[in-house]
């Protein structure tokens, strides 16, 4: 039986306890958060006072809190020789990021970040489309993720320091995808509200070239209250991809001369398959869609993004640096 210790109560952490109880063989056995009234909202769980306790309970550590605070809990994980699973982003910080991955490879922890693009049907068709060169060859991509603002416990979205706003919230999501198709980012371009000074909301663009030559454009949204969507388009030289989340079920290739191609991607259930992928990992060594040196690589394309929107000016990216 893998014992799985959920931290941290908020949206992410009861959408993660109820996939792992849909998967045979893993038994969540607490959790644990700083707002006991969030643990109180977490009924049939045992509610630990410290993360002390949680980790001499359980096998796998989950990490759903606020991104200030991932480094610290999967630094004791490690130390404690825990699995771990955390939500993206992998921290908040370059200077974070170095000191995991370090401790990490010398410990040979098995830890998995929370991409979840890639485990939505609809965005693994997309990257089978360009593994195959269904449209041809990709020249140029516009992708969105909005929605509206959301506080979170404290309101800790709103401060650039704790979330790194809707860069590193949102934009991430693509930002990662956008790697798993190309590969390495070689200079981004950004401008947001949030770095502005703008206070409760966050609305980003950003430019990536990626090393092949491919041109990105990125847009991430916290301003869209009508509710939250998702978009992708890739010009490729023999045709275009199309997806569009307002309708779930239509992926699109459009050919010159009117010949189109649409897919309908069964739906399902991306946090469960998801956390499958991880629990196979921790038991049988499996490597998932995505390693840590993803997250990190994926991170510090983010970091370079929002450090574009504070000096305004373009960011090349160097690895371990920006």
């Amino acid at each position: 039986m893998d014992r799985v210790g959920v931290i941290g109560c908020g949206k992410m952490g009861s959408k993660h306890m109820d996939c792992f109880r849909r998967i045979p063989g893993v038994k969540v056995v607490g959790v644990f958060d700083t707002n006991t009234q969030k643990c109180n909202e977490c009924g049939g769980v045992k509610h630990y006072g410290t993360v002390a306790e949680l980790f001499k309970d359980c096998d796998i550590v989950d990490i759903c809190t606020p991104t200030n605070t991932h480094k610290d809990y999967i630094m004791e994980g490690i130390k404690q020789k825990k699995a771990i699973f955390v939500e993206k982003p992998l921290c908040r910080t370059m200077e974070e990021a170095n000191e995991i991955l370090k401790e990490a490879k010398k410990r040979k922890a098995k830890i998995m970040v929370g991409h979840i693009l890639r485990y939505f049907n609809q965005y693994a068709n997309i990257k089978r489309l360009v593994d195959t060169k269904a449209a041809g060859k990709p020249c140029v991509v516009r992708i969105s993720r909005v929605n509206g603002f959301r506080r979170g416990s404290n309101n800790w979205f709103s401060s650039l320091e704790k979330s790194g706003g809707v860069i590193l919230d949102l934009m991430i999501h693509d930002i990662d995808f956008l790697m798993w198709c190309f590969g390495d980012v070689e200079r981004v371009y950004a401008m947001n509200l949030m770095s502005k000074g703008v206070q409760n909301t966050d609305y980003a663009l950003a430019v990536l070239r990626f090393k092949n030559g491919i041109i990105a454009h990125l847009e991430a949204s916290w301003a869209h209250y009508s509710g939250f969507r998702t978009s992708v388009e890739m010009a490729c030289d023999k045709g275009l991809i199309s997806y569009d989340s307002r309708n779930p079920n239509t992926l699109a290739v459009e050919f010159a001369g009117g010949r189109n191609f649409k897919d309908s991607p069964v739906d399902e259930n991306a946090t469960l398959v998801e956390l499958k992928d991880f629990i196979n990992y921790t038991r049988n060594g499996k490597i998932p869609k995505l390693d840590i040196d993803d997250a990190y690589g994926c991170l510090e394309v983010s970091l370079a993004a929002l450090e574009s929107t504070k000096t305004g000016k373009v960011i090349t990216i160097k690895k371990g640096k920006f």
